[in-house]
């Protein structure tokens, strides 16, 4: 997967918190790294549990996230979450 630039501290920062509160258990979200699995040793998420948590980054960021940008992709790490809330950031603008 292609990054074109490091996401926003502000959007990763959200990405970050959503995540690791809906972890069960709940993790500190200053302890996640990009490349944290969502589905690994600290964080506990699981694909229903994502659809959520992204209606809730969209309503913490004010970012809608277009349909589009989910078509072929897959979520395995806190980057490739906040990827798609960037890339919907930049649409826009």
């Amino acid at each position: 997967m292609q990054h074109a630039h490091p996401a926003s501290p502000h959007l990763t920062g959200v990405v970050k918190k959503i995540l690791a509160a809906a972890s069960e258990p709940p993790v500190d979200p200053g302890g996640l790294t990009d490349d944290e699995p969502l589905n690994g040793e600290r964080l506990h998420i699981n694909s229903l549990t994502l659809i959520g948590l992204l209606v809730q980054v969209e309503e913490e960021t004010g970012v809608v996230l277009s349909d589009e940008l989910f078509v072929g992709r897959s979520f395995a790490t806190v980057a490739d979450v906040t990827a798609i809330v960037e890339q919907s950031s930049e649409a826009a603008a």
